[in-house]
């Protein structure tokens, strides 16, 4: 998911509340609860996304569908809501979680595989998305199929393709390119 500037800065400014206040983990476990529900509801999606829909009516279903969140995450929706940028709920949800555990010395690096990684997998990705990165990596395995088999790690803006479907697909290329020459 692309991460809009305007989600970066209400998460960023979010992110300064949150620590202020001394709640940045009660915000950020709201913000997995609502970035779980989002990405498995596409009505709610289609909802917060909706321009025909008043913000005042998607911040009160929000807070039927989620009557747990802490008053800080309320307000963040408040905000968002007042100045209707509901649409970009999931967004600054997964910045301010990225940023929370950035600030902590910690990164999710998204392991794409064919199949799920065992212990010894994980072992030599980690390792692999240590080279990547100074922060201590925590590892999301995806599971893709059409990948064939080997790995694909994505860390911030970086990926390392490893997967036998890409290595395919660059012996192709130089056929086809050793073919045109001669």
């Amino acid at each position: 998911m692309r991460i809009s500037r305007a989600a970066k800065r209400y998460s960023k400014a979010s992110l300064e509340f949150a620590i202020e206040k001394n709640v940045s983990n009660d915000v950020k476990n709201d913000f997995e609860n609502i970035l779980d529900v989002i990405s498995n509801s596409l009505q709610l999606n289609e909802f917060l996304s909706s321009p025909v829909i008043s913000s005042n009516l998607k911040s009160t279903i929000l807070f039927k569908v989620f009557p747990d969140l802490s008053e800080k995450t309320k307000s963040i929706i408040s905000l968002l809501s007042k100045n209707r940028r509901l649409s970009i709920l999931d967004q600054v949800a997964k910045d301010f979680i990225f940023r929370l555990k950035k600030s902590k010395g910690k990164i999710t690096a998204t392991v794409t595989s064919a199949v799920p990684l065992n212990e010894n997998l994980k072992t030599f990705v980690s390792s692999k998305a240590k080279q990547m990165t100074k922060l201590e990596v925590e590892i999301d395995n995806k599971i893709d199929s059409s990948i064939v088999g080997g790995f694909i790690i994505n860390i911030e803006d970086k990926e390392l393709n490893a997967s036998i479907s890409n290595q395919i697909e660059s012996l192709k290329r130089r056929f086809i390119s050793n073919r045109n020459i001669s």
